[in-house]
């Protein structure tokens, strides 16, 4: 089936300027054509009266979550929590997000919903799965996660290096380690705790990197950031507390960063639009970890400002729930800090496809790229709260949600 969208204005994730008055052909699950002129002739044309056209949205830190870290706790039943993690992960490609990178749940539900998604048994965004958070004994533990099954505690290099050998048996396409502690913890969770031997560290990433697997490290602290990239670190998850040091480590050995903004900035007392102030009112924070994340939000702004000094590559993902509210809120958070509008579309399209390593295939409208995209009513390089005004997503080349009131 070929598809035509005429009369449309093309953000294409490659160039800071829209390509405008444009059309997009799709044949199949593919774009084939993006040009403007007399169109050509297609199957099934769809005249866009002047709306935008984009990458389809990702969230690249997310637990598939229903609220907070601090909000009501999963369901204790497996089938039960499996399904919840299906349902958020359905409702975010509602609103316009066709990919995720699933960075710690439980029972590899997040693979299980890959193949059910990728076999077309079930309608979502593609996943990218990391299946059990790893940390240390005594490690990072936002609301007993750890308990919960969305981490796994490990001790020894021996031990890590059996833990990924299982994560990789299991069919991930990534490996998640818990380095230090986070905002959203408390006691001994502190940031600035390295709770990983060097060897534990290493081990980890020596065997992942043998076996072809990238790494995202959560590392919140300078000293763990700068332990991770010299040990072969994919992405770097937080990073609440940079320094020039580690942003500079970073950039030349193609690290990623992935900020989670939400985190430290959606708060009561930060939010600053009316969609922060609505999230903030229906998933609120206990006193202590609202308190927390207000005095780490500055130094946090800090060090996305570094590693975008250092040219360090950044990529949108919100580790706050659920991803249909959170995914939008963390690219405004972006946009907001230090990225512009243009620069946040591309940490939530491009630069994660890139991170995923499937850029080559999906993130920008470009000829040959697999077609998921969205189509928005407003210009988002102009306010990016026009991503909001969503009329289509499209994946795989099918109108999957049509917000337009029409049928075709």
């Amino acid at each position: 089936m070929s598809l035509l969208l005429k009369g449309c204005h093309v953000i294409d994730a490659a160039s800071p300027e829209a390509r405008r008055d444009h059309y997009v052909l799709l044949e199949g699950d593919t774009i084939r054509q993006v040009g403007s002129g007399p169109p050509p002739a297609a199957e099934h044309t769809l005249d866009l009266g002047g709306a935008w056209v984009l990458p389809g949205l990702w969230d690249v830190h997310t637990h598939l979550r229903t609220t907070t870290w601090t909000g009501p706790s999963l369901p204790a039943e497996p089938v039960d929590a499996i399904y919840s993690y299906g349902w958020c992960a359905m409702e975010a490609l509602q609103v316009g997000v066709t990919a995720m990178r699933v960075v710690g749940i439980p029972y590899w539900a997040d693979v299980a919903w890959r193949e059910a998604f990728n076999s077309g048994q079930f309608l979502g965004p593609r996943l990218f799965c990391c299946g059990h958070g790893l940390r240390t004994s005594a490690g990072h533990d936002p609301s007993g996660a750890a308990a919960a099954g969305l981490m796994m505690s490990i001790d020894g290099p021996e031990g890590m290096i059996q833990a990924v050998r299982q994560q990789i048996q299991h069919g991930v396409d990534q490996i998640k380690l818990i380095t230090t502690g986070g905002i959203m913890g408390g006691g001994h969770d502190v940031m600035a705790a390295v709770m990983f031997l060097r060897e534990e560290l290493e081990a980890a990433l020596r065997i992942a990197r043998q076996r072809g697997v990238p790494v995202a490290v959560h590392a919140t602290y300078h000293e763990a950031v700068k332990w991770a990239v010299h040990a072969g670190a994919h992405s770097i998850e937080h990073g609440y507390i940079l320094d020039e040091e580690a942003a500079g480590l970073m950039a030349p050995r193609g690290v990623y960063y992935v900020p989670t903004l939400a985190l430290s900035h959606l708060t009561a007392d930060q939010a600053c639009t009316r969609y922060e102030r609505s999230y903030c009112g229906h998933h609120i924070l206990p006193d202590g970890y609202r308190e927390r994340a207000n005095r780490f939000a500055p130094g946090h702004e800090d060090s996305l400002r570094m590693a975008l000094q250092a040219g360090v590559s950044i990529a949108s993902g919100s580790d706050q729930g659920p991803p249909r509210e959170a995914a939008l809120l963390e690219i405004e958070c972006l946009a907001r800090y230090g990225l512009g509008s243009h620069g946040a579309i591309v940490a939530a399209t491009r630069t994660a496809a890139e991170l995923c390593r499937v850029g080559d295939r999906l993130g920008s409208v470009a000829l040959g790229k697999l077609a998921d995209l969205i189509v928005v009513a407003g210009d988002p390089l102009e306010d990016i709260h026009h991503l909001r005004r969503l009329q289509l997503v499209i994946k795989n080349g099918h109108v999957v949600v049509d917000r337009r009131r029409e049928s075709w």
